[in-house]
């Protein structure tokens, strides 16, 4: 009853919708996984450890947080990686191009 509770009220999961057996079933083993994820990390890394006894939706929102910084962080470290990777082809494109015309 708990896991159903939190994730309506908390996860905002509440008003989801789902219309086949398959639908429901995988939505509802999604929660669980999540769920039992969050609720588990904090056990299984040090760095989440202060969250043991927090509530589930401090939890959820620290740790949706987290992600967020994660994802953002790679992205635009990703997208820095990619700039510098067309800086190098274009530079050596020019080198290239002026080796070419000194001969």
């Amino acid at each position: 009853e708990v896991i159903f509770y939190e994730q309506k009220t908390f996860w905002s999961f509440g008003k989801y919708m789902v219309r086949s057996k398959k639908g429901i079933e995988s939505y509802v083993n999604f929660l669980a996984i999540a769920y039992s994820c969050v609720q588990l990390l904090p056990f299984k890394q040090e760095r989440y450890a202060h969250l043991k006894e927090e509530s589930s939706q401090v939890k959820k929102q620290l740790i949706g947080m987290a992600i967020q910084q994660e994802v953002f962080f790679y992205t635009f470290v990703l997208s820095i990686e990619n700039r510098i990777k067309s800086l190098a082809i274009l530079k050596a494109y020019e080198q290239w191009v002026e080796e070419k015309h000194n001969f």
